[in-house]
């Protein structure tokens, strides 16, 4: 392993993060906000100062052969490591007390996950909404890359990429060059499909700063808001449209995503297992509610079914009617989520075909046992390793699931509220529970709690088992 490859990934990445700094401070500045324009100036020459430095010192690497160890190190240490230095202006919030809440916040943002412990977002200053909301963008952005670039080529949890150009990379290609292909392919596309939804909810009737956040958080699927009451007090109907549009683009996986920004063989879309299925629960969601919870027009139910599914937890009823659908029943798609390699959280939908085929087929054995069937997947045959990864990755889920809802309930959070705040964190989607009525708000958790929900955030982004190598003997055999 070369550290000196990992150190130059992430000063490219903080950099990054340095340069998306530039916005909020020029707002800070721009609206005289004193203390807020010397926090962003503060973070802006500590992270450039620091990912320079790593840059430098990683140079002589740079070209190496990115080895499979450098690629597990780099996912993890982007969702943990570059939310420090992310954080510092957080701290300038006004609900946002200590460290600890500013790298939650962080953390919730880079990871999509949207949970937020602003609870009133409207009276903080616009320069911080804009910087969580970037945090989302740029978060969403980095989740289709190193989804194609390191959970694709792994095939972590029996997620599989084939025959797609943004896996077309060297055997010597260096860690840097696997990270800047799919960043080449996928960025503009990503960039220019947010401008357009930032014109379009202009025209629908929203405001610059609320329509630029609101379009960098439904793209990324992070779900956060600029004001407490929703969506449905800040922006029209046909607006709303191209809010659940926005999100449900960044449910799409990174392949999908780069045909929809080429605009070539679209029709290889609507043949896609995964588009089909997500597209078909939605709808099918969206009826049940419909028929189901009263006075509710199917218009609405559609776009909170594609809210829901595609992990953004965006509130497009009015007043507070969406506390009224059981709890259950507004976790369940987040469950399910997005595709796989998308922006979205949940366990994917590829697992949930993957899984179901799986099943139908122990149980036509049962029938024929001498039968012997060939399952694919859109063209690629379905071998015993793929379903032996999928059912590792569901067990560690529940596992997961079972020690989150026993740690939450040592910090006297219950059942009742602890399943959903778990169940969110570790699919990403804790922007569906912002605004329910739960007993206690992330703001007021206990530090060390919102550390661990941290940890859950991670986990949920790099498909769990990722972590998990960091606890077996081989994984620190070959750091050595």
């Amino acid at each position: 392993m070369r550290l000196g490859a990992i150190i130059y990934t992430l000063g490219y990445g903080g950099i990054i993060l340095a340069l998306l700094m530039v916005l909020p401070l020029v707002q800070s500045i721009w609206l005289g906000h004193d203390v807020l324009a010397r926090n962003f100036t503060i973070g802006l020459l500590l992270t450039a100062f620091v990912s320079g430095a790593m840059l430098l010192s990683g140079r002589s690497a740079r070209k190496a052969a990115a080895q499979e160890i450098e690629l597990v190190l780099i996912i993890i240490l982007f969702w943990s490591l570059l939310p420090w230095v992310a954080s510092l202006p957080m701290t300038a919030a006004s609900q946002v007390v200590g460290l600890s809440q500013a790298y939650f916040e962080t953390v919730s943002a880079l990871t999509t996950t949207g949970g937020t412990v602003m609870q009133y977002p409207e009276i903080e200053a616009a320069p911080i909404l804009l910087w969580r909301s970037l945090l989302g963008w740029i978060g969403g952005l980095w989740t289709l890359v190193l989804a194609v670039a390191v959970l694709a080529p792994m095939e972590v949890g029996g997620l599989s990429l084939t025959g797609s150009p943004l896996l077309q990379n060297g055997e010597q290609a260096s860690l840097s060059e696997r990270l800047g292909r799919p960043m080449r392919l996928i960025g503009p596309i990503y960039t220019g499909l947010t401008a357009l939804g930032v014109i379009g909810v202009m025209a629908a009737g929203g405001g610059l700063f609320e329509s630029f956040c609101i379009a960098l958080s439904a793209i990324s699927t992070t779900g956060f808001v600029t004001h407490s009451q929703g969506l449905a007090t800040q922006f029209t109907a046909f607006a709303h449209l191209i809010i659940s549009t926005l999100s449900l683009i960044g449910a799409l996986s990174a392949p999908a995503l780069v045909l929809l920004g080429v605009g070539k063989r679209m029709q290889s879309l609507g043949r896609d297992s995964e588009l089909r299925l997500l597209a078909g629960l939605i709808i099918g969601y969206a009826l049940l509610s419909y028929l189901i919870l009263d006075s509710l027009g199917f218009g609405a139910a559609l776009l909170q079914a594609i809210s829901l599914f595609t992990t953004a937890g965006f509130n497009y009823l009015p007043n507070t009617a969406l506390q009224a659908w059981p709890m259950f029943w507004l976790m369940l798609p987040a469950l399910f989520g997005g595709m796989a390699f998308s922006a979205a959280g949940g366990m994917k939908m590829m697992r949930a075909i993957i899984l179901t085929k799986g099943v139908a087929n122990e149980v036509s054995k049962l029938a024929y046992p001498s039968s012997v069937q060939s399952l694919t997947l859109d063209g690629r045959r379905l071998e015993d390793p793929s379903f032996s990864a999928i059912w590792a990755y569901t067990s560690l889920f529940l596992l997961f699931l079972a020690g989150g809802l026993i740690i939450v309930g040592l910090f006297g959070i219950g059942l009742e509220d602890g399943w959903p705040i778990v169940v969110g964190a570790l699919t990403n989607s804790l922007s569906i529970t912002t605004g329910l009525d739960l007993s206690v708000s992330f703001g007021q958790m206990s530090p060390y709690l919102q550390y661990f929900l941290t940890v859950l955030m991670i986990a949920g982004r790099i498909e769990i088992l990722i972590l998990m190598m960091l606890f077996t003997s081989s994984f620190w055999r070959f750091t050595r």
